[in-house]
């Protein structure tokens, strides 16, 4: 299969995540479970930046400069974003907003954001496509149940938020199919667009992630250090198994 019917089912996938708002229809989303995907989620994120996207952003910079510029761009841009779209990464439920319709528009911005750094992944191999998936796929399990949640709050019904989150999570399809229609330019700086995700997921796990876990309040804390080194060596095991990971 081509690298690009492999993005456009990995970022269909990711986008059906979307959909997670339906266990609120049958449980709640409770600090402990919410916890226990943080916890995985960082360990993913920062694995597959140390471990796999700055190494591959090494072995394809071809056109000088240092790349770890586009690490610190990244880093300030998704700042800037958070600061300006209400609700971008926020997983406190509580959370409200002007209007439901910020958070909309911060994920979207977020999933085309993801649906480039997956396809730009498949551009490099299939192993850090796949682990890359599974990175963006890992936090946003608990990014989408905060957005839900959001949404319910700010008065959508459970239906709505439901058919909107979905619509929104699509827009990592768009940023698939954009990669693609630029695979000129992505392919020439490639070592830029991989040292850019690297300061994305970076960024996710240390200013969002990690804070969440040292915040929490609840009895046995140990045990949600347990899903972060499950994160860390699924990832190194990806890239064992899979070749070109």
């Amino acid at each position: 299969m081509s690298p690009l019917g492999q993005s456009l089912i990995a970022t269909f996938i990711v986008s059906t995540i979307s959909l997670v708002g339906v266990v609120f229809l049958f449980a709640d989303w409770t600090e402990r479970r919410a916890m226990l995907f943080i916890s995985f989620a960082a360990g993913v994120l920062l694995s597959n930046a140390f471990l796999e996207m700055f190494p591959e952003a090494a072995e394809h910079h071809r056109d000088g400069g240092n790349f770890f510029i586009a690490s610190l761009a990244a880093m300030g841009g998704f700042f800037l974003l958070e600061r300006f779209l209400l609700g971008f990464h926020t997983h406190d439920e509580s959370h409200t907003t002007p209007s439901g319709y910020f958070v909309l528009i911060g994920s979207t911005v977020h999933n085309f954001i993801d649906g480039v750094v997956i396809a730009a992944s498949f551009l490099v191999s299939p192993g850090l496509g796949v682990s890359t998936t599974l990175a963006v796929a890992a936090h946003e399990i608990p990014h989408e149940a905060a957005d839900f949640g959001i949404l319910l709050n700010a008065r959508f019904s459970r239906t709505s938020a439901l058919l909107l989150n979905f619509v929104s999570g699509l827009a990592a399809m768009l940023g698939a199919l954009w990669c693609f229609a630029f695979e000129g330019l992505v392919e020439r700086h490639l070592s830029w667009f991989l040292a850019a995700t690297a300061g994305m997921f970076i960024y996710i796990a240390a200013s969002d992630l990690l804070p969440e876990l040292h915040h929490s309040h609840t009895r046995r804390e140990w045990q949600y250090a347990v899903p972060f080194f499950v994160g860390v060596a699924l990832i190194a095991l990806t890239a064992w198994i899979i070749p070109g990971g």
